[in-house]
């Protein structure tokens, strides 16, 4: 496209974007230098660094033209300059005055008297019907004109013409628990009274899996119990977005099917992965929704404001919630309905041996498994429309497979629509992003492969014993560099944990950002915000800081043993506000909220259902260590 516009060749090198101060300079100088900034300049590192190396020439300056100038605060990282540009364009300066950005491009200031006053005159080409092209009859006048319209563009349609944009409030706008400038305020709580515990520990054993929904917490416990609590949240009195909720056990039940309780994986709890690829039971074996259709359908009315009077609320959907698992001895993928664990599907998708992960899509309509057999597939789970669009005979990856994915009955729950290759070794995780439609998963033998999840497309290989040419890969042991969590951000960048206890910062372009030693082997890392969040062998809830691994803070769980899952409640139950949940091996479900009030030393109204007077686990998260 850049050199089309220049026919054939690139612009002049003087012309060309090569300095940000300089660029910056021109557009506040100069009235015939006009500088758009385009999404790329928050999303895309990639467009400031001349990656394939292309002769740009040499200014009237002598500058060499290469990659792009950045200012001093981006540390000569591109990366770095785009995370806080984005952060920039997040923050709540830009919120409160986003109203008057709307009025300049859709609303009222876009033409007429408002836009002279605001100088926001453009040439007359670019404004919408200011030209019928069909009335030109000379040639050279349309061809001229189209040419101008093509190359300089066109202003947007006139959405707002009566008045201007209301200002948003910034007090009902959800945020995530976790951000770098704000975690003074954090408070946790361990409810007295749980299923798990010092008493009756051996009965239900660690917490393997956690399930936040709107008014209930899913716990699945090591004995293949799933245990349900009573979750509510609430305002406080002053009504600021509160740590105010009630944790109480409702009632608990064993998964239907005991084919998982004698797969070789729980006789091998201990190690991670066997010599046979089979990795251990744990957080990645579960995950929960409430299927692909319903999802859909909820959304969009929830979209449309409308909603209508015979709609179900969200609660009474999710008592029909579908508990996704794998790791069974006949490793096939299972779905239990979550009021009555009723056993509703089972399909091995196609898999020569079993599935060691899931990872489910935030839509709640596709989820991804990774296998013994090095594939990973997709699968859609109750949505029919959705699996005849993506099995459609254009996608390319099913014809290679046709033997690999058994043909699937009519009305069943879980479909397998691709086979991602890449991998030569047993998949180890996975992270399924559906905002990027990317899924990032691990084999044993320290290989990350990027798909794209929908069309089934191969995006890139990346082995882990390259990320630091200082350590030469022959002192790498193969335990060393398998693949243990992956955690893949909405942005685009992704955090892979290797069985040495290294984690490694990588965006999906296979750029190398940082790489810190976590100390220990992980069971457990989320996401939240800016921020990393990890829990493993030694006891610790660890935060770091997303962009360079450094540690903020952490919280001394020892009393409870090895943490072995994290959850959080998700966006989509905005806009109540949002809870970690961590699991321990004791059995026990420690909760992480903020403090409704200003003063970061004050308490938090952390309630508990059934707490009495000898029931103080409640801990301010910041005081125990920080970094």
């Amino acid at each position: 496209m850049h050199i089309e516009l220049q026919s054939g060749r690139f612009d002049c090198p003087d012309r060309l974007f090569f300095d940000i101060a300089e660029c910056w300079k021109g557009c506040n100088t100069s009235t015939s230098d006009v500088k758009e900034l385009i999404p790329e300049f928050f999303t895309c590192p990639e467009m400031f660094i001349n990656s394939n190396g292309f002769p740009l020439g040499t200014t009237q300056r002598k500058v060499k033209v290469d990659d792009v100038k950045l200012p001093p605060w981006a540390k000569g990282s591109a990366h770095e300059f785009v995370r806080l540009h984005r952060l920039a364009l997040e923050s709540d300066y830009v919120s409160r005055n986003l109203n008057s950005w709307v009025d300049l491009i859709f609303g009222v200031k876009q033409r007429g008297d408002e836009a002279k006053k605001a100088h926001n005159n453009f040439h007359y080409l670019s404004y919408e019907g200011s030209v019928d092209l069909d009335k030109i009859t000379n040639e050279v006048d349309r061809a001229a004109t189209e040419t101008h319209i093509q190359n300089f563009g066109v202003t947007p349609s006139q959405l707002l013409t009566k008045q201007p944009h209301p200002k948003r409030n910034l007090e009902e706008t959800w945020k995530p628990l976790l951000n770098e400038d704000d975690l003074k305020d954090l408070r946790c709580f361990t409810p007295r009274k749980q299923f798990g515990g010092s008493s009756v520990s051996e009965r239900v054993g660690a917490v393997l899996s956690i399930h936040p929904m709107s008014d209930q917490i899913a716990v699945i416990f090591s004995d293949l119990r799933v245990g349900l609590y009573q979750w509510t949240t609430s305002a406080t009195s002053s009504g600021r977005s509160a740590a105010s909720f009630i944790f109480k056990m409702d009632r608990i039940k064993a998964l239907g099917c005991h084919d998982m309780s004698t797969s070789p994986a729980w006789a091998h709890m201990d190690e991670f992965v066997d010599r046979n690829g089979k990795v251990a039971v744990g957080s990645w074996s579960f995950a929960m929704t409430l299927g692909g259709s319903i999802m859909d359908s909820y959304q969009r009315r929830q979209a449309s404001g409308k909603p209508r009077v015979t709609d179900m609320p969200l609660s009474t959907l999710e008592a029909s919630s579908f508990l996704i698992s794998c790791g069974y001895f006949d490793g096939n993928l299972k779905a239990h309905v979550l009021d009555s664990l009723r056993l509703k599907d089972s399909s091995g998708g196609g898999h020569r041996g079993g599935i060691n992960c899931i990872s489910m899509g935030d839509e709640g309509g596709l989820c991804v498994t990774g296998g013994q057999d090095g594939t990973v597939r997709v699968w859609v789970v109750d949505h029919n429309d959705m699996a005849s669009a993506l099995s459609d005979e254009c996608v390319q990856t099913l014809p290679i497979a046709k033997s690999a994915v058994p043909k699937t009955k009519s009305g069943c729950i879980l479909k397998c629509c691709h086979v991602l290759w890449g991998h030569t070794a047993a998949i180890t995780c996975l992270s399924f992003s559906s905002d990027l439609d990317v899924v990032c998963s691990g084999s044993v033998d320290g290989v990350i492969c990027i798909h794209n999840a929908r069309r089934g497309k191969f995006i890139r290989r990346i082995i882990v014993q390259d990320f630091d040419s200082v350590v030469p890969c022959a002192t790498c042991s193969q335990d060393d560099v398998i693949v243990r969590k992956l955690a893949l951000d909405t942005h685009g960048t992704f955090v892979a944990h290797l069985n040495d206890g290294k984690l490694l910062l990588y965006s999906i372009n296979g750029a190398k950002l940082c790489h810190v030693n976590a100390g220990e082997k992980l069971s457990a890392m989320e996401i939240c915000g800016s921020m990393l969040v990890t829990g493993g062998e030694s006891c610790r809830l660890v935060i770091r800081t997303l962009s360079d691994l450094s540690v903020r803070c952490a919280l001394d769980l020892t009393s409870h043993g090895p943490i072995r899952c994290i959850s959080l409640t998700p966006p989509g139950l905005n806009p109540a506000p949002q809870y970690m949940f961590v699991g321990t091996e004791d059995g026990k479900v420690t909760i992480i909220g903020r403090d409704g009030t200003s003063n970061g030393n004050s308490r938090a109204e952390g309630i508990a259902g059934d707490r009495d007077s000898n029931d103080k686990k409640e801990r301010v998260l910041t005081q125990l260590i920080n970094k």
